[in-house]
C-alpha cells in the first residue's frame, strides 16, 4: 500500500469521525434546546412591538418605573438578586433585547439606535408609561445612556454599573485593543460551535452566573446555550464600534442623577485605565455620585448578593431625591 493511499485513508477516516461528533453534538443541542424551550418558560409576557416579541418581566408597583438593562451576553434572569429588592419600592422591569433569552430573534441592525428604538416601543406596547429611572450593566449602561438622550423628558434618572464608555477602546493603545479583540473572537468562536453543542458540553457560561440562586444559574447556563442567544450575542460584539460612535454623539444629563457603580478590579492592567473612564462618566452630569465597590468585579457587580447592593442604594437614593 502507498503512502499517499495510506494517507487518504487516514484523512477520510479522521473526516468522517469529524462529521460523526458534529452531528451528535447538533443533535444534542437540538435536543437539549427543546427540553429547555419547555423547562424554563418566561417568568414575564412576550409583547409584540412590530413583527416579533420581545420579552419584559415586571415586577412591583408604582412610579417612576426603574428599567433593567443587561450587558453584552446576558439577559433579563441576570437581574435575579437586584430585581425583587427594588420591587419593594416601585415598579421594575427587566427585559431582553432581540435574539437574547426569551425574546425572538429579528432582521434589524444590531446597533445602540435600534436597541433603544425596540425598548421604547416596548414599554408602549406593554402599556409602562414613564417617568423612567434607567439602569444599565456594561453594554447596557451605553444603550441606557443613549435613552436617556432621546428620551430625556420620560427619564428621571440614570445607573450606569460598570458601564461601557464609549471611548475605552480606542484611547488606551495596544493593550486595551488586544483585550477587546480577544474578547470578541471568543463571543464569535462561541456562537460558531454553539450549534455544535460544545459551549452546552463545556459550560462555558457558568462563570456568569456564578452567585446567583441556584434556579437562576440553571436558566442562564440552558439559554445562554441557546443558538439564538449566541449569534444575537456575537452580533452585538461585531457592532460594537457603531454602537461606541452613535452613543458618544450624546451630550451631557445637565442636572439629571446619575449614579456610576464601578468594579473595584477590572483585569491585570486594566483596572487603572478603567476606574479613570468611569470617573468621566460621573461627569455626565451636576448631580452624580461615583461608588466603587470593595471586592467587585465587573460579573460580581450583579451576581455577588452583597456587591448587588451597591445598584440597589443607588437607585432607593434617586427614588428619595437624595442623589
Amino acid at each position: 500500500m502507498s503512502v499517499s493511499r495510506t494517507a487518504s485513508r487516514a484523512f477520510l477516516g479522521f473526516t468522517a469521525v469529524a462529521a460523526t461528533l458534529s452531528a451528535t453534538g447538533a443533535a444534542y443541542q437540538v435536543i437539549a434546546t427543546e427540553r429547555e424551550r419547555r423547562k424554563h418558560l418566561p417568568p414575564g409576557r412576550l409583547v409584540d412591538i412590530g413583527g416579533f416579541r420581545l420579552h419584559i418581566n415586571e415586577q412591583g408597583f408604582g412610579t417612576p418605573t426603574v428599567v433593567l438593562e443587561a450587558g453584552l451576553t446576558s439577559m433579563s434572569a441576570q437581574w435575579a438578586w437586584i430585581q425583587p429588592e427594588l420591587a419593594k419600592l416601585t415598579r421594575v422591569v427587566s427585559y431582553d433585547r432581540a435574539g437574547l433569552g426569551w425574546s425572538d430573534c429579528c432582521g434589524d441592525p444590531r446597533d445602540a439606535r435600534t436597541a433603544v428604538s425596540h425598548l421604547r416601543r416596548l414599554l408602549t406596547a406593554a402599556g409602562i408609561p414613564g417617568p423612567y429611572l434607567l439602569v444599565g450593566h456594561s453594554l447596557g449602561g451605553l444603550l441606557m445612556r443613549l435613552f436617556a438622550s432621546e428620551y430625556r423628558e420620560d427619564v428621571c434618572g440614570l445607573v450606569l454599573v460598570d458601564s461601557v464608555h464609549p471611548e475605552q477602546r480606542g484611547r488606551h493603545g495596544k493593550a486595551v485593543e488586544a483585550l477587546h479583540a480577544s474578547f470578541f473572537r471568543q463571543l464569535n468562536l462561541a456562537a460558531w460551535l454553539g450549534p455544535l453543542g460544545v459551549i452546552r458540553f463545556l459550560n462555558y457560561r457558568e462563570h456568569l452566573a456564578k452567585g446567583l440562586p441556584d434556579g437562576v444559574r440553571e436558566v442562564l447556563n440552558a439559554l445562554g446555550c441557546w443558538r439564538s442567544h449566541l449569534d444575537s450575542t456575537a452580533a452585538e460584539a461585531l457592532n460594537f464600534d457603531t454602537i461606541c460612535r452613535q452613543v458618544r454623539e450624546t451630550g451631557p444629563f445637565g442636572d439629571l442623577p446619575v449614579a456610576v457603580i464601578t468594579a473595584e478590579t477590572r483585569g491585570e492592567g486594566f483596572t487603572d485605565y478603567w476606574h479613570c473612564l468611569q470617573k468621566e462618566l460621573a461627569s455626565l452630569s451636576t448631580n452624580s455620585s461615583w461608588t466603587v465597590v470593595p471586592g467587585s468585579d465587573h460579573v460580581s457587580l450583579i451576581t455577588n448578593r452583597e456587591h448587588a447592593e451597591a445598584t440597589i442604594q443607588a437607585v432607593r437614593a434617586i427614588l428619595h431625591g437624595s442623589a
